[in-house]
């Protein structure tokens, strides 16, 4: 039996107050179904967003920020919960904690040790780093978090902004487009016939071998905006594109140095914000990727393999492709079967369909493109850290803000040489 102290009215009325709240749950969306079935104590979907202020991080204040606007973030302001047949959010009362950077990018979140929360806000020296486990958004909704925090963390200091600042704000209320799963607002029927599931499949590709690292680490540096763009623009190609290209010619390069030519192709998986295309503003994961297959001809120079992947670009990023994605996405879910089956038994499945699975990409690059953000806010750069696997040792993180553009690789293995190439190719 729980006994309860009463020892005054007031700790009275907030026992009756905490226990006669009923949580809000709600369905993880769509696309993050899976996510919860594939987490370990070794490895976990995770990714990071990261900011770098112009001076020394408040921890104390960083607490109170992040603990006043999570009511704006309904659904991260979670703990995953087990039903009969699937997982599910739960709406967490406890405080958010502030960690001490530990230095080991991706290590996976215990939810003992975040008081349940599904993402680890840390900081160090004058960085603050929130680490988001996929479940809950992709990286366009973490960073709304972030620079929501801050927002708050620079008006405890006194700082005020502008009414008509991008970033959100406690004072607004949530907008239901928020919380929706842009899946299912976004689907149209589509026939078992038509499922467009051969786009995601793929032959095996080559991958980047080496010694495993102890711990997952970064490489990463920062260029003017101005001067990539600038080079990327001379081929007549994006800034993504661009990069891609440098990116896979020097995995080619690895691969000749390391077997004498590149015996399978390298497969580039580029995230596609669906935001942009539906005209969402869900904080919920809505993005899929496209995968750019390159031989050892689109690698025999930049420009040509900058040209290979802009072409495949403009031809898989089209509104009538991706709404077979998301068409394809919620009929694949809405099986019968897939409903009744219950947890434990779906859990056994797919960790033993795991077993048999590969990635099929080389690696993965995510630019988040470019952020804008108010001098108020004091932050000098901002970057995004994908995590990594044994079959995907190196991925590739991008975002801009301030005229700048940050990369990081974050590494599975101790050899950089292609990072560190693709990097020295940039500051050329």
């Amino acid at each position: 039996m729980k006994f309860v102290n009463f020892a005054s009215g007031v700790n009275i009325g907030r026992w009756i107050m905490k226990n006669s709240q009923k949580p809000n749950r709600y369905h993880l969306d769509l696309s993050a179904t899976f996510y919860p079935y594939m987490t370990s104590k070794k490895a976990q979907s995770l990714f990071c967003v990261s900011a770098v202020l112009a001076d020394k991080v408040d921890k104390e204040l960083l607490r109170r920020a992040v603990n006043e606007v999570m009511g704006r973030f309904p659904t991260y302001k979670v703990r995953l919960k087990k039903g009969y047949s699937r997982y599910y959010l739960e709406e967490n009362f406890k405080q958010v904690l502030v960690f001490e950077w530990n230095g080991r990018p991706q290590t996976p979140i215990n939810p003992k040790l975040t008081n349940g929360y599904l993402f680890r806000l840390s900081y160090e020296d004058r960085t603050v780093y929130l680490e988001m486990f996929h479940a809950l958004t992709d990286a366009n909704g973490a960073m709304k978090l972030l620079l929501a925090t801050l927002r708050r963390y620079r008006e405890l200091t006194g700082i005020s902004f502008d009414e008509n600042c991008d970033i959100l704000t406690t004072r607004e209320s949530v907008p239901e487009r928020e919380l929706e799963d842009s899946f299912v607002a976004n689907y149209k029927p589509i026939s078992l016939s038509k499922l467009n599931l051969k786009s995601m499949a793929g032959g095996a590709p080559y991958r980047v071998t080496g010694e495993y690292s102890e711990h997952y680490h970064i490489v990463s540096a920062e260029y003017e905006s101005a001067k990539l763009l600038e080079k990327s623009r001379a081929m007549g190609v994006s800034l993504t594109a661009y990069i891609s290209a440098i990116t896979a010619c020097a995995m080619a390069h690895n691969a000749k140095k390391c077997d004498g030519k590149l015996k399978r192709p390298i497969a580039l998986m580029i995230p596609v914000n669906l935001r942009n295309l539906f005209e969402s503003v869900t904080a919920r994961n809505f993005i899929t990727f496209v995968r750019l297959v390159l031989d050892e001809k689109d690698c025999e120079s930049l420009e040509t393999c900058a040209k290979s992947c802009a072409k495949q670009l403009t031809e898989k990023v089209n509104k009538e492709d991706m709404q077979k994605f998301v068409s394809t996405t919620v009929r694949a879910q809405r099986n019968f079967i897939f409903k009744i089956v219950p947890l434990w038994l779906k859990w056994l499945l797919i960790r033993f369909g795991r077993l048999f699975m590969k990635s099929r990409q080389t690696i993965i690059i995510s630019n988040l493109g470019n952020i804008k953000v108010p001098a108020e806010l004091g932050v000098e750069s901002l970057l995004l850290y994908l995590n990594v696997s044994k079959n995907n040792v190196h991925n590739l993180g991008i975002a801009s803000t301030n005229g700048r553009v940050s990369l990081a690789f974050t590494n599975a293995i101790k050899n950089t040489d292609v990072p560190n190439e693709v990097l020295k190719e940039l500051g050329c």
